[in-house]
């Protein structure tokens, strides 16, 4: 029962009561008994105009006159539920959640009968992070009054919370089936989809709840953030855009809009949104870790660590900040403050950066626990496939490799110039997107003399782009069925679902790549757009090979394989290889598109 109601129905009864005692006056005055004494009349109740006056201050948002005339009230009438639960409001009001605890506790030890007071309370516990307590108090809420749809609401955020969120989508799906124009119902729904991978549901649950409620910036914020996963990024931006515009200030759009751009590539307007977002809200955490990647993405490091870092000042428990600051640590060589920030999160892919930083710093018995742990626990990645190969080079132990034993016998080079118009679907795209003024660029540690486009180009909704991520499925469909009666591990379990992320690579001459490999792949790939003529014979040639190193000891083996390029040439291989350009001399520039099979 809201403060208002509740404020009405003490009215009715206090008139109730006078209206019994007019009737039954003539028989009081014959069985008078002495008068009350005035102190005893004074301590049943605060008058009318008390409590009108407490709820006029609370409704006008003087809540310094509210607090005090209600600690005045509780103080002279400790019995009198109303004033407890006005207390406890108004200093949930002014932010001190842990201090309106004790006023909402009190308020329903009073009247454990009063719906709101349980509701009160379970909303108090949820801001104090108690959610266990809190799902309570909203059941016994939502069991006096079974159609309370704000305490249902609560539930499925608080169930959410928990972790428990097949009971948090049943309990926004009976918030809409109670009130199907609630429009905060459907976007609760959505954040609860998408939490449970249901990308495609929570999608329509925001454009329901924004169909209802157009100005609702949160759930088109939310939309985005689906958008953006889904990978439709130019919708994602378009949302992003609406919401700013609907509501300047708000921080979250600003950064998740920064997100979105430094995904399409956009890396200026990208850092522009992010720097906007922590203007606006400067302790927001997100916003300087977002702010980071963007810093690292342009080659800044110093300025990205000085964000990774401020952001966990802010938000001390944030794994995915200290993950990504774990990963410019690695690429700069600093394997072991690198390792310190793996082991503080439990991010999936911070145990594939640990053990490198171990293999890198030659620990190997601190290696090889690891190496174990991860193929006990049934890992199975690039990662691991390649630190099996490498390691029994430089230490000469053989383990089982789950990801690919023997990777080099699963290069498939095709020449596409047969199967497709490459100048017109390939060659002209590359020309295209590399001449345009708006396409921004990464830093790259691993290129020289060249430069690589930032972003995943098959983001981008365009439909030249549309036919290269067909004609690129299709040939990634083709490697599979080639070597379909394979039992190395990545054959056997070949991703049900995946993504492909690409870039190009433009190099002038005097241009090379050194060893590297992408972690994330499954697959690695690279379509030759521009071959130069070849001073020598292997002038920018592309090398797979099983380690870069040349080792004293260990297992000698045949560890790499040069593979002739020629503009058309399309190079498929496990994304466990690591590879690398022989440099070139050329008056033309080397392009190639580059790409990884990513498993969803």
């Amino acid at each position: 029962m809201r403060l208002e109601a509740q404020l009405k129905q003490i009215t009715q009864t206090e008139e109730s009561k006078i209206s019994k005692q007019k009737k039954d006056r003539i028989f009081k005055d014959k069985h008078k008994k002495p008068a009350e004494s005035k102190e005893k009349k004074m301590a049943k109740n605060p008058s009318h105009t008390e409590l009108n006056s407490l709820l006029a201050h609370y409704q006008s948002r003087r809540y310094d006159d509210a607090e005090k005339l209600a600690v005045s009230i509780t103080e002279q009438f400790p019995h009198h539920q109303y004033s407890w639960k006005v207390l406890g409001a108004v200093l949930k009001q002014t932010g001190r959640i842990s201090e309106s605890l004790d006023a909402s506790q009190k308020a329903v030890e009073l009247d454990s009968q009063d719906t709101e007071a349980h509701y009160n309370l379970g909303n108090t516990l949820k801001k104090l992070g108690r959610y266990t307590e809190a799902e309570a108090s909203y059941r016994q809420a939502i069991a006096l009054t079974p159609g309370y749809v704000e305490a249902h609401s609560n539930l499925g955020n608080t169930l959410k919370e928990l972790g428990r969120l097949e009971e948090a989508e049943a309990s926004c799906r009976q918030v809409i089936e109670l009130k199907p124009d609630f429009a905060e119902a459907h976007s609760n729904l959505g954040v609860t989809l998408k939490e449970l991978g249901r990308l495609k549901e929570a999608e329509a649950s925001y454009r329901q709840a924004i169909a209802l409620k157009p100005d609702y910036v949160e759930a088109q914020n939310n939309l985005g953030n689906t958008l953006k996963e889904l990978g439709r990024l130019e919708e994602a931006e378009a949302i992003c855009r609406q919401a700013i515009g609907l509501k300047p200030s708000f921080a979250e759009a600003h950064s998740n809009l920064g997100v979105t751009l430094q995904k399409l590539g956009r890396l200026e307007e990208a850092e522009a949104s992010c720097r906007q977002a922590i203007a606006l809200k400067p302790g927001f955490a997100e916003a300087q870790s977002n702010l980071g990647n963007t810093l690292k993405d342009l080659g800044r490091y110093a300025e990205a660590v000085a964000c990774f870092e401020k952001a966990i000042a802010l938000k001390s428990d944030f794994p995915e900040v200290r993950y990504n600051l774990g990963i410019i640590l690695f690429e700069s060589a600093e394997y072991q403050k690198a390792a310190e920030q793996f082991k503080l999160t439990d991010i999936h892919h911070s145990k594939s950066y640990a053990i490198r930083c171990s293999y890198l710093q030659d620990e190997k018995t601190t290696f090889y626990d690891q190496l174990d742990s991860l193929i006990s626990q049934g890992e199975i990645n690039a990662v691991i496939g390649s630190l099996s190969c490498r390691s029994e080079i430089r230490y000469g132990i053989n383990k089982p490799n789950p990801f690919c034993n023997d990777p080099l016998k699963y290069v498939l080079e095709t020449d596409l110039n047969g199967q497709c118009d490459f100048e017109n679907i390939f060659t002209k795209a590359a020309r295209d997107i590399l001449t345009d003024d708006t396409v921004s660029y990464k830093s790259q540690g691993h290129l020289t003399n060249g430069s690589q486009t930032a972003g995943n180009l098959f983001a981008l909704e365009e439909k030249f782009i549309n036919e290269i991520e067909n004609i690129i499925h299709a040939e990634i469909e083709k490697y599979r069925v080639h070597f379909k009666d394979s039992e190395e591990g990545f054959i056997k379990n070949w991703p049900t679902s995946y993504s492909i992320y690409g870039w190009l690579v433009s190099m002038q001459s005097g241009g090379e790549l050194a060893a590297h490999m992408h972690d994330a792949g499954w697959i690695t790939g690279s379509i030759y757009i521009n071959v130069p003529p070849k001073s020598k014979a292997d002038s920018g040639n592309l090398v797979v090979c099983l380690d870069d190193q040349e080792c004293e000891g260990g297992v000698k083996k045949n560890q790499k394989s040069t593979i002739d390029v020629v503009t058309g040439s399309l190079c498929l291989f496990p994304s466990s290889l690591l590879h690398y350009t022989i440099p070139f001399e050329a008056e033309e520039d080397r392009i190639v598109l580059a790409f990884d099979v990513i498993p969803k």
